[in-house]
């Protein structure tokens, strides 16, 4: 947290995202399926296999997996095959966003193509208005795509004049990786399918997202690229996803936050604003553990 952007995430990879007194993203309690929260999925166009950057939300067992949770940030690293995923989630201590730094490693002897598709479901209400009544709360989200900055923005639909909501903007950048055009999707019954989960969703049998967007009735942010690994190279992507207040501050994170520079300098600010914090707290790394 930096204050205002607050983001929860398990061992498993679930979790929520929260503005200020706002739900950015759909969370539940639920110890025993941990099935909510921002999620990313990878799949290989040439045989088609997918699972996810985390546990959740495919459950597919990896070779090799492991949760960190440290100052700053929380990392979650797997491995699967040939293809080794580490993900590092941390919160700007500038900026209302929160940061997945995706570090894919090619170990076998065969360049693969792959795709990373981000999923999250949208909120930006109270948590009680959107647990009671999700159905009504998701009426008034706008979603409009950004294809030139490979973005997604969202906001809510004022009910009056005086009414001034916030943006929220997901955005995923693969700097000199990606190999193929981005798609993106808002709805979320294009994405999961019929009677099927985000363990098995429709999306992860198509070759393209739907680049659906407008007054959808269920929203999310979903953004699909692909990209080549070479064998035993590593390629880097970024998914920033965050809350402006208004659409033109939204432009500018979208703008800022595809600079890979700047997205790689949230994990260092991350670590000296928690270590900035500990003192102030007169507390040590101990302490925190305990």
């Amino acid at each position: 947290s930096n204050g205002s952007y607050h983001v929860a995430v398990t061992n498993a990879g679930g979790g929520y995202s929260r503005w200020r007194d706002l739900a950015v993203t759909r969370w539940r309690e639920d110890p025993t399926r941990d099935c909510w929260g921002t999620f990313l999925y990878l799949r290989d166009t040439k045989s088609g296999a997918f699972w996810s950057a985390a546990h959740q939300p495919t459950l597919q067992r990896a070779s090799r997996y492991e949760a960190i949770f440290s100052q700053g940030r929380a990392e979650l690293h797997r491995v699967d095959g040939d293809i080794e995923t580490h993900v590092e989630i941390s919160v700007s201590p500038e900026d209302d966003i929160e940061l997945r730094r995706v570090t894919l490693t090619n170990q076998g002897r065969e360049a693969r193509t792959l795709e990373l598709t981000s999923y999250a479901e949208v909120v930006l209400a109270p948590p009680a208005a959107d647990t009671s009544h999700p159905a009504f709360s998701n009426l008034f989200v706008q979603t409009e795509i950004l294809r030139q900055a490979q973005a997604i923005l969202c906001t809510r639909r004022p009910r009056s004049g005086g009414e001034t909501p916030p943006t929220l903007l997901h955005v995923m950048s693969a700097p000199g990786a990606a190999a193929g055009p981005t798609s993106f999707e808002t709805a979320r019954e294009a994405f999961i399918g019929r009677g099927r989960t985000v363990a098995n969703p429709l999306a992860m049998s198509t070759p393209t997202l739907c680049d659906s967007a407008g007054a959808v009735l269920d929203p999310i942010v979903a953004v699909r690229t692909s990209f080549v690994i070479e064998p035993a190279q590593s390629v880097q992507l970024h998914v920033v996803t965050g809350v402006a207040e208004t659409r033109e501050l939204a432009l500018a994170l979208v703008d800022k936050y595809r600079d890979r520079h700047v997205a790689a300098r949230v994990l260092e600010l991350s670590w000296t604003h928690s270590q900035v914090s500990l003192r102030r707290l007169d507390a040590s790394d101990a302490d925190v553990h305990h």
